[in-house]
This record gives structure tokens, C-alpha cells and sequence, in this order.
């Protein structure tokens, strides 16, 4: 009987549309139409998946819009209450018309307005005109903030604004001697966000647009181990200074340049006693440093150029060039690292991807690191597992020979390793 319920769960899981999505785009009313109380808008139902999908509304339709007396509560009906529940096919748009079931009040500038239920993108759109016959009130400043506020988003959107990618975050596993693990996490924040007209809001705040406060984080994971210990962590904070070069007309290429300061460290500290390696990940029998604290801290800078045409094929090529200082911990760093850094990457926007990271230097020793990715969605042998295609991500095969994958060994080489894994941010 388990057996039976099982077959059935599965048989019903792989029915699912398993990577489907609707992206939701909501449009205000077309520009120089006439303002009304209860405007017409526009929701457009995106599916740009292989699979077909359906959207539901809710019962209650619930939205919000704030003018220049603040903000107000209201509720939606649908222009055709037959699209409830609307079909959406692959790689297609639905369009949904809906109407606020309360009146907008009048007032003059503008309305910014959204659905919460479905939560949607915020418009904005011309408040309606006040009656002649009725003064029109004077607007009220929104409470705690003395001035008309029109800005609808949350904490996490605005976050969104600040917060993007800066280098790959994944999990992988591989073995080689030993089942290990190695996981990346990373971001930069944007410390100032003048907006698209920061070129005229003058010099200095021009430079904090360009401010940047990077993380990332990597660490190896001893899956063999007992008590499975983390081998070594490698810490990363960063402050730079990142600039997009004007784009030349009809050209399809950028370029950007990146300068600032990384500090980097393993989190360990210890006593001044040496001792040979134990039946770590990596195995030597050569005495190792006084401790296993290990930091070093860099000046950096980078010139990135980016090739992408109409298809979405592209090619990116970053040079870096890197000088060390306060490295008493791992004087002869420069040795195994050199003093450049090679990163390519090519594929398409959206499918398969081949990224290589070089250092080093031809009279030294150095590392190669190899990341091949591609949507999971896009695998027919993940599609195949039930509920697989909805992971998201990017499946990864990454390959790693050289000095120093973790910052503990750096003067260790790591010959030919292996690793599957899940890439979320490329």
C-alpha cells in the first residue's frame, strides 16, 4: 500500500508544470488620457518558462496608492470577472484590465499607486482633477515625514536598490582523498544610490554613487571528517570604487573599472608551536606555519570589458592587478598568488555559461578554476526528477588545480579537484 501511495505521489508530481512562473507587470493608463477617479489599468501575466502555467486571483483584489495626503487602502475588481483564473502558455503574455472599486481622491500632482494581493510593481499616474465647485483642500504632509511621500516600496525592495551580486554564490561537492565540500557567498552594497541623473547631482555625490561595500565568504567543508569540521574559511570584506564607462553609440561593448581595498582572513588565531599537517584535506608531511591564522590585506585594481550582442551571447574578460601588505602571517604570499588575476567568461545571458578564474605568475606557482554552469531547467536529466525543474539555479561542474583554495594553504597545491554542485548567482 506505502508502495502504491508513493508511485501515485510520484506519478502526480511529475505532472506538475515544474518550472512554470508568472512575472507579473502592472501598467499604468496610457499617457494623456483623461484622469479619472476609477482608472482602467493594465496587468500583463508574463510566462517566459517552457512550461505552461495558470494564475489565480484572489477573492479580494487589494491595492494601495499614496498621493500627496499619504496613504490610502482600496480594492480591485476584474473588467472580466472570466479571467479568475486565467491560462497562461509558455513563452506568451496575458493581459488583465482591473478597476479600483473606490474612488482616487482628487488632488493635484500625482498618484502612486499598487495591487498587494497579487503584490505588484508600483505606477504612477496623474492624481484626478478636484471638482470646480469643491475647494480643493490643502495637501497634508504624510505623517512623520513633513513633505508628500509618493514612495510605495518595502524594506526588502529598497534593499534590492543597494544589494546586488558581486562575485558567484553556490554549493558543490566533490571528492578527492576525501568527500569535501566547498560553498561561496557573496554580495556588494551600493553605499549611495543617486539614481539614473547622478552625473548632475555634482562631484562628490557623483564618487559616493560609485562607493561599493563588497563580502564574500568561501569555505571548504570536511565531509569525512569526524564531527565534520569546516577546513578553512576565508573571510572577505572589500571597499572599492566601481565605474561604468559611457557606452559608445551602437557599440556592443562596456567597460568598467574597479579600484579599492580587500582585507582577508580565515578567522583564526594560535599559538607560535609548529606542527605537521593532521589527516586533513590536504595531505604533506612538511612542518606548517607557527598557527593557522592566516590574513593578508590588498590594494586592487581592475579593468573589465564586456562583449554582448542581440542573441544574449557575450564574452567578459577582467584583468587585476594586486599588491600586498601587513602579510607577516604569510610573508611569501606573492609567491603563489602573484600579483594579477585573469577572469573570463562566456556563454549566454541565460543558458550555458564557462567562467575561468587564472593566478599567479609563469616564474611562480599559480591556480586555475574552471565553473561550467547552465539553468537547471535546461537539463532534460533534472527536468526528468520530480519537482527538480522548480529548484531554480544553475547546475555547476567546477574544476580547481593549483596553490592555495583555501587561504590555510596557500602554499599547498590541490592537484585535479572535482566538484558537482548548485550555482544561485553566476
Amino acid at each position: 500500500m506505502k508502495l502504491a501511495s508513493r508511485f501515485r505521489l510520484a506519478l502526480l508530481a511529475t505532472t506538475l508544470p515544474l518550472a512554470a512562473r508568472v512575472d507579473l507587470l502592472l501598467v499604468p493608463p496610457p499617457e494623456g488620457a483623461p484622469a479619472e477617479t476609477r482608472p482602467v489599468l493594465t496587468l500583463h501575466l508574463n510566462n517566459p518558462t517552457e512550461f505552461d502555467a495558470a494564475f489565480r486571483f484572489e477573492p479580494d483584489i487589494e491595492g494601495e496608492y499614496a498621493d500627496a495626503a499619504g496613504h490610502h487602502r482600496l480594492h480591485f475588481a476584474l473588467v472580466d470577472e472570466s479571467q479568475r483564473r486565467v491560462d497562461v502558455p509558455r513563452r506568451t503574455r496575458v493581459i488583465v484590465r482591473l478597476r479600483p472599486e473606490e474612488n482616487i481622491r482628487p488632488g493635484e500632482g500625482f498618484v502612486s499607486l499598487r495591487l498587494l494581493s497579487p503584490r505588484t510593481n508600483p505606477v504612477m499616474f496623474p492624481a484626478p482633477p478636484a471638482p470646480a465647485v469643491a475647494p480643493t483642500p490643502p495637501p497634508v504632509a504624510a505623517r512623520g515625514l513633513r513633505r508628500p511621500n509618493l514612495d510605495l516600496t518595502t524594506d526588502v525592495e529598497e534593499m534590492r536598490r543597494h544589494i546586488s551580486g558581486h562575485e558567484p554564490i553556490y554549493f558543490a561537492v566533490g571528492s578527492r582523498d576525501r568527500l569535501n565540500a566547498r560553498f561561496q557567498f557573496s554580495f556588494k552594497y551600493r553605499v549611495l544610490d543617486p539614481g539614473p541623473n547622478e552625473s548632475e547631482l555634482g562631484p562628490v555625490t557623483d564618487a559616493l554613487g560609485m562607493l561599493y561595500f563588497a563580502y564574500t565568504q568561501t569555505s571548504i567543508w570536511d565531509l569525512d571528517g569526524f564531527s565534520r569540521p569546516f577546513y578553512d574559511s576565508s573571510y572577505r570584506p572589500a571597499l572599492f570604487l566601481q565605474h561604468a564607462l559611457p557606452r559608445i553609440k551602437d557599440s556592443e561593448w562596456n567597460f568598467t573599472l574597479r579600484g579599492g581595498a580587500q582585507h582577508e582572513s580565515n578567522g583564526k588565531g594560535g599559538g607560535a608551536v609548529a606542527a605537521t599537517s593532521g589527516p586533513g584535506l590536504i595531505a604533506t608531511n612538511r612542518l606548517r606555519h607557527p598557527s593557522d591564522s592566516r590574513s593578508l590585506n590588498t590594494f586592487f585594481a581592475a579593468a573589465t570589458a564586456r562583449w554582448e550582442d542581440v542573441g544574449a551571447r557575450f564574452m567578459e574578460v577582467s584583468l587585476q592587478a594586486n599588491a600586498y601588505f601587513h602579510i607577516d602571517e604569510n610573508p611569501d604570499i606573492a609567491t603563489y598568488r602573484g600579483h594579477a588575476e585573469l577572469r573570463l567568461r562566456g556563454g549566454y545571458a541565460r543558458g550555458l555559461q564557462l567562467s575561468a578564474h587564472l593566478r599567479g605568475r609563469p616564474a611562480g606557482h599559480g591556480s586555475v578554476e574552471f565553473n561550467l554552469t547552465w539553468p537547471t531547467s535546461e537539463s532534460p536529466l533534472l527536468r526528468a526528477l520530480p519537482l527538480i525543474g522548480s529548484l531554480g539555479g544553475y547546475a555547476q561542474i567546477q574544476y580547481f588545480n593549483g596553490y592555495g583554495e583555501s587561504l590555510l594553504d596557500y602554499d599547498v597545491r590541490r592537484r585535479d579537484q572535482l566538484r558537482l554542485g548548485l550555482m544561485i548567482v553566476r
